[in-house]
């Protein structure tokens, strides 16, 4: 196992890249390449990439070696239910009371991410936070062609921030993330495909 001080960054950054979409799915990742991008050996972007197919965001194939997940429809319907089932334990079990504010100087991937992370956080519950951030992880990918399958994000996403903000009864809070969720699990198959064509910020 690579030392931590190596291993860490070199971890998060693949994960970035894949959160990103930077390889288009079922992208072979050499890493012997990918050191040399990173400025590291081989062994931690190996380690990284063994964790990463732990975490389903790589798959591994013993002779063939590590490739971008490639998220199916199936996939991405029992992620985006595991994902409401959970966040709407979050609110059940959160104190009432406003959510903290997202900064809104970021891209919208990243701060609908923020604004579930939020409700999470309210919890107190450890293990619900931990489970809410790595489903969020496997579906950021998907946020970020939100825009190609469905309409009005922004008055989505500002409905669930005021909501959350203004502390909102938890009915109302549950009824957006039924919503959000809802709409989504409709256009699986055209995610599904979405994700499967798209051709990688790397290319």
């Amino acid at each position: 196992m690579s030392p931590a001080h190596v291993f860490e960054p070199t971890y998060k950054a693949i994960k970035i890249r894949l959160m990103a979409g930077e390889w288009a799915s079922g992208t072979r990742i050499e890493a012997a390449r990918l050191a040399d991008e990173l400025g590291v050996s081989v062994t931690p972007v190996r380690d990284s990439l063994y964790r990463l197919n732990g975490e389903r965001m790589v798959d591994f194939t013993p002779g063939e070696g590590f490739h971008v997940h490639r998220l199916t429809e199936t996939e991405f319907r029992d992620l985006l239910e595991l994902h409401l089932v959970l966040l709407l334990a979050a609110v059940a079990t959160a104190p009432q009371g406003p959510a903290a504010s997202v900064p809104a100087d970021q891209p919208y991937p990243d701060r609908i991410a923020d604004l579930f992370l939020a409700i999470a956080e309210r919890s107190s519950n450890c293990e619900i936070v931990a489970s809410i951030a790595a489903i969020g992880d496997r579906l950021q990918l998907s946020r970020h062609f939100d825009a190609l399958v469905l309409a009005d994000l922004e008055a989505e996403y500002r409905m669930l921030e005021t909501a959350l903000t203004d502390a909102e009864p938890q009915a109302e809070v549950r009824n957006l993330l039924l919503g959000y969720h809802e709409r989504r699990a409709q256009e699986a198959a055209a995610y599904a495909r979405t994700l499967g064509g798209h051709p990688g910020r790397g290319a």
